[in-house]
């Protein structure tokens, strides 16, 4: 890292503390949000929500808790596992049933809601903290969406909704919170651990396959991925462009359940 750089990595750092700490459950001003764009996507414009960037947000009506800003998967990275899951299944045969994408720890919103319109199908997601889901219900309903989002428990919603189709797309992202660490990500650390959250989907499927779609850093330690997912079928490890600055990313892996 040359000396130019070093300057936004500290502030980098700086402003995460600030959204996850005084800023956590505030509405960011259009100032704050292009700051956030800049800093963790290189350019005001990188933070990208429903298609809108930062710099038209509050303009359009949308109300970004910090939290959410850092925690949110960020256009267009939604778009890159929508063409992967497209792909995975134009070579598998059809399947019996109305798919569906379910979003268990749904926060933004902002994945299910482009996997579910580019792959067609319905959306339901689940948040459990009442402010992100208010946040949330609000953003979604202003542009339009037609993600079901339930204020409720992930394992509320999965009782709700048994399996549909072997198409049926799971989004697990839990809070890493201490999970993460600069060692990487232990993913039996995250709140719930993925082993229990993948055990009740399995659970609620009664053994009907599906696609699972996890995110996690690029460091994934202690075996952590392999353990979560057990005896399911690795289909796929996506790596898009990180964001400038970063040298790293987020890596989108594609399970499937059930076989």
């Amino acid at each position: 890292m040359n000396a130019s750089q070093e300057p936004d990595r500290a502030a980098l750092f700086a402003l995460r503390n600030r959204l996850l700490g005084p800023l956590r459950n505030r509405f960011l001003t259009t100032d704050q949000l292009c700051e956030a764009g800049r800093l963790m996507c290189g350019r005001p414009e990188g933070l990208s929500l429903y298609g809108i960037p930062a710099p038209e947000m509050e303009a359009r009506g949308l109300r970004i808790l910090g939290r959410t800003a850092v925690e949110c998967t960020k256009d267009p990275h939604p778009a890159t596992v929508a063409g992967a899951i497209a792909e995975i299944e134009a070579t598998t045969p059809e399947a019996d049933g109305e798919a569906m994408v379910v979003d268990l720890f749904c926060g933004s919103g902002n994945f299910g809601h482009h996997l579910g319109r580019r792959l067609r199908r319905p959306v339901y997601a689940s948040e459990l903290d009442p402010i992100v889901h208010e946040a949330g219900r609000r953003n979604l309903d202003r542009v339009g969406s037609a993600v079901d989002l339930r204020l409720a428990d992930y394992r509320d919603l999965l009782d709700a909704l048994p399996a549909r189709s072997e198409r049926d797309v799971y989004i697990v992202e839990p809070s890493w919170g201490p999970a993460f660490t600069p060692d990487g990500l232990d993913l039996t650390r995250t709140s719930p651990p993925v082993p229990e959250i993948i055990e009740n989907i399995r659970r609620s499927r009664d053994c009907v396959p599906c696609l699972v779609v996890i995110e996690t850093s690029d460091r994934v330690v202690h075996g952590s991925l392999e353990f979560s997912f057990g005896n399911a079928i690795h289909l796929r490890t996506l790596v898009p462009e990180p964001f400038p600055p970063h040298r790293t990313g987020s890596h989108f892996h594609l399970y499937r359940l059930g076989e």
